[in-house]
């Protein structure tokens, strides 16, 4: 139990580096963030796989697939309620901008690709759906998790261990 907590933790923390760098390095402050992409896709998948090599390493006995992939859900399961977490602090309390950050964001990024008239209406559109509160959050629950379920069902084939 204490695995999938301490990696949750680890994905709850290095979340909020993420977006703590983002601002300390001035990237809001020139309307542009990345931190969605990084912990939506990238930060579940290590932690879930980190997970399972950690629970490997302690095994005693044989770790086949079934535990390993126990393990890696439960694990995505953690970082992903961490990650939430994180983004309801950061949104709620540290950078409550951070929706008009997006929105600015993604009208900038669809002016530099030479979008006008109704392709750029309908990008900056997508941005405010995307970028408000219920939905930004049922995404940031459900994107996660799936990301994490699918590195850890791909994951537990090559950390199964037989004695």
């Amino acid at each position: 139990m204490m695995v999938f907590l301490m990696w949750g933790g680890i994905a709850a923390t290095a979340g909020l580096l993420v977006l703590l760098g983002e601002s300390l390095i001035g990237l809001h402050a020139n309307d542009v963030s990345h931190a969605n992409v990084f912990l939506w896709l990238i930060i579940t998948p290590i932690v879930a796989v980190g997970s399972m090599v950690h629970k490997r390493m302690k095994a005693i006995d044989s770790f086949g697939y079934g535990a390993a992939l126990s393990t890696g859900l439960i694990t995505s399961a953690t970082a992903t309620a961490g990650l939430l977490l994180i983004w309801l602090l950061f949104v709620g309390v540290l950078y409550p901008e951070y929706f008009g950050l997006m929105h600015r964001y993604a009208t900038n990024q669809a002016l530099a690709q030479g979008h006008t008239g109704l392709q750029l209406a309908q990008e900056i559109h997508s941005a405010k759906l995307i970028f408000v509160s219920p939905s930004f959050y049922l995404i940031s629950a459900i994107i996660p998790l799936l990301v994490g379920t699918i590195a850890s069902f791909i994951g537990a084939i090559g950390v199964r261990k037989r004695v």
